[in-house]
């Protein structure tokens, strides 16, 4: 059972992950001006998630925390507390404490010290607000609270009837308008029961939900059962023991809040009815369970004989079916969670599925291989694997998420104003590749405020505004995705990272550079231009991250700067960390991989065709245009002497970011292969020009061609990493 437990508590604490990204991006949104109901809702919804389900597992000290935020975020809600830049600044920080409080939850970090949060939250809650620290939200501010009633004097007239008496005024300790009350009108008006309807979904069972555990939890607020329902239970032998057909109707002391209720219901699935209705009221009081979202519907009324005869029937939600039972659409059965490390697994046997596919291609003759149906098998594997990409594929939004946030605490510590611009933030990719570059990204965004941004009054000097503008995107092309940070700064003083270079004994004193290494050098480790260590900058580690973290996934870092203009960060990621379309190809006896989202065409040079224009350096003529050649031969060291006639071998002609169209000289092209993407990293440093290694067929292993940074204007030569590879 503790080893069930702990599983469901994983689960929580993803829900908990999810539930403060949604929350973080709301509070930013809300920080920028839009202070709309659907954000302010999405973030109150974020934070009575976490609170219900930190109650359920004993986890106290987050549960009081949230629930004291989300008093707050109710008032908010309701229009009762308007959302100021104070307000949303305690409740950014208290957001931060939240976090905190999750990870003291998993045991990850100490309990933080809410106590100032908590303050000020209390105080929004007795005031009203909170003092104004910046401008106004964008949207009109709405009008201040209406003033809190007198108390009911002797000479008034009270409205139902009674006599006038000295009134009590009753003071909420959580800051709700004071109310006169008449203390006759208590005797005559006694506080009604209520009375709870509850029918689990269909399939609850069968999504691992329990119902008793709701029936207990209403039992221990004092609630008893006064009917159930067992119109929709079937013969027995039609009975299907995943599915629900029972539902309860209970009575529940009027003492009882009606929150406490709602909160018994925050695990029961969206799609299931719940009702909460006063006894004596005319229309019941619809409860949503768990997702807000999802539409909810009253139950039915229990039978005659066990309902009040004062109690109308409870009437059904506009967009409810009518009928014995009103039922919704089955929405959590749509979707499920699954572990990461399934995916993975699932995926590493997909990979071992195309090598067994590709040594079935080297092994039977093309006869052999139409008579066992290779053809058919190899598309079904193909399907197979871009379904499992898709499931493992998530929007870069959630990498992008934090970047508002982290702009806004650094404008304060830096005291620069920044304007952030996003695009491509649906731009999909592996789940993988979005866990690991968050540091990176950070890293940049910390570097472009720092180093790039000038501040307002240098700004002002060079004719520009004085608020900075950061550009954050990402695109896909063919097989990678492009992530950027710009930035409209001064750029990158080149002079001065050579001298500090140089200082620091990273390159020597007499060493000759192009402007593209000397940009380079930012990402050397232990390189900083700060002259102070601060929280932002200086110890000399970000870029390093950035360059190792970003090559560890098979990717690179290139780095555009104009002075006074600004400065690009492009991240060349891989679209995905596992399986390519690839061409064979021999370089001196050795196989290689060259990804086919590259190649434009293959040429087989005639004689003249291709020209040297230096001692290494050769083009070639192709229609008019003249392209550079790289021999790969020499590129890796295997051919240091290579003078073998052009039209002896095959040049393919790639196309890439960074260079335009290269031809890429081979000796010839065995074969067209997927191949499953194995990572070096592992096993040796990321190695430039290399994409990853694979299995052939064969057994044999190949490396992948990374192209990008094969024909880069600044590639070094690559010598001899290729030693006692098979052929």
């Amino acid at each position: 059972m503790s080893e069930e437990l702990d599983d469901i508590q994983a689960i929580f604490f993803e829900e908990c992950a999810e539930g403060l990204v949604t929350a973080e991006a709301g509070l930013s949104a809300m920080d920028a001006g839009d202070v709309s109901p659907k954000v302010i809702a999405g973030v109150f919804r974020a934070v009575h998630s976490i609170k219900g389900g930190a109650g359920a597992f004993g986890h106290a000290a987050l549960t009081a925390f949230s629930h004291r935020f989300e008093n707050v975020l109710d008032e908010v809600r309701a229009e009762r507390i308007a959302p100021t830049a104070g307000v949303t600044k305690v409740m950014l920080a208290a957001f931060d404490i939240l976090s905190d409080h999750v990870a003291a939850a998993k045991g990850i970090a100490a309990l933080p010290q809410d106590g100032p949060v908590l303050e000020a939250l209390d105080q929004i809650l007795k005031t009203g607000g909170a003092p104004d620290v910046g401008a106004a939200p964008a949207a009109a501010p709405p009008p201040p609270p209406a003033p809190a009633p007198a108390p009911i004097a002797a000479a008034d007239a009270d409205p139902f009837g009674f006599e006038p008496v000295a009134a009590v005024v009753e003071i909420d300790e959580f800051g709700f308008e004071p109310v006169g009350v008449a203390l006759e009108a208590l005797d005559e008006a006694p506080i009604g029961n209520w009375t709870v309807r509850f029918r689990p979904s269909d399939a609850a069972l069968a999504n691992g939900a329990e119902p008793l555990l709701t029936v207990r939890e209403i039992e221990r607020l004092g609630g008893s059962i006064t009917a159930v329902d067992l119109s929709s239970l079937p013969p027995l032998r039609d009975l299907e023991p995943e599915h629900s057909y029972v539902g309860w109707t209970f009575e529940v002391p009027g003492t009882v809040e009606e929150a406490a209720i709602a909160d018994c219901f925050d695990f029961v699935p969206p799609d299931s009815i719940v009702a909460i209705q006063r006894m004596g009221l005319p229309a019941p009081v619809v409860e949503e369970a768990v997702a807000p979202s999802a539409p909810v519907a009253a139950l039915p009324p229990p039978p005659a004989a066990s309902t009040p005869a004062a109690a109308p029937p409870p009437r059904p939600t506009p967009d409810a079916p009518t009928g014995d039972v009103a039922r919704v659409p089955d929405a959590a059965a749509q979707t499920i969670r699954v572990d990461l490390v399934k995916l993975d697994m699932l995926l590493n046997l997909v990979g071992e599925l195309v090598i067994r596919g590709s040594i079935l291609a080297d092994r039977l003759s093309p006869k052999d291989q139409e008579r066992v149906e290779l053809p058919q098998l190899s598309r079904l594997t193909r399907e197979i694997q871009d379904t499992v990409m898709s499931l493992r594929a998530q929007p870069i939004k959630q990498a992008f998420s934090r970047v508002p946030r982290m702009l806004r605490d650094l404008s304060v510590e830096t005291g620069k104003q920044v304007i952030l611009e996003t695009s491509g933030e649906t731009t999909e990719v592996d789940k993988g590749v979005i866990e690991k570059i968050g540091d990176p990204l950070t890293h940049m965004i910390r570097n472009a405020m720092d180093h790039g941004i000038e501040s307002p009054e240098r700004r002002a000097a060079a004719g520009k505004p004085a608020e900075g503008t950061i550009k954050l995107s990402a695109e896909q092309k063919g097989a990678r995705i492009f992530v950027r940070v710009a930035d409209d700064g001064g750029g990158i003083d080149r002079q001065r990272v050579l001298a500090k270079a140089i200082e620091k004994g990273i390159v020597a004193a007499d060493v000759t550079l192009t402007n593209e290494e000397i940009d380079q050098l930012i990402c050397a480790p232990g390189f900083s231009t700060a002259e102070t260590i601060s929280n932002i900058s200086g110890r000399g580690v970000g870029m390093d991250v950035v360059r190792s973290n970003v090559e560890a996934l098979g990717g690179r870092v290139e780095i555009t700067s104009v002075p006074g203009k600004g400065t690009t960060f492009t991240m060349i990621l891989p679209l995905t960390l596992a399986i390519l379309e690839g061409m064979i190809v021999r370089l001196a006896g050795q196989r290689f991989v060259l990804p086919l989202a590259n190649v434009v065409e293959t040429v087989q040079p005639e004689p003249g065709q291709v020209r040297p224009t230096s001692t290494t350096g050769e083009v070639i003529e192709l229609r008019g245009n003249y392209l550079p050649v790289r021999r790969l031969t020499r590129t890796f060291g295997l051919g240091d002497n290579d003078t073998s006639a052009p039209e002896e071998s095959l040049v393919i002609i790639v196309e890439s970011e960074t260079a335009g169209h290269v031809g890429l000289m081979v000796d010839t092209i065995d074969d067209r292969r997927e191949v499953v993407i194995k990572s070096l990293d592992k096993n040796l440093h990321p190695i430039r020009g290399l994409g990853g290694a694979t299995i052939l067929g064969d057994g044999s292993i190949a490396l992948i061609l990374d192209i990008e940074a094969l024909v880069a204007p600044a590639a070094p030569p690559l010598r001899h990493i290729t030693k006692g590879m098979a052929a």
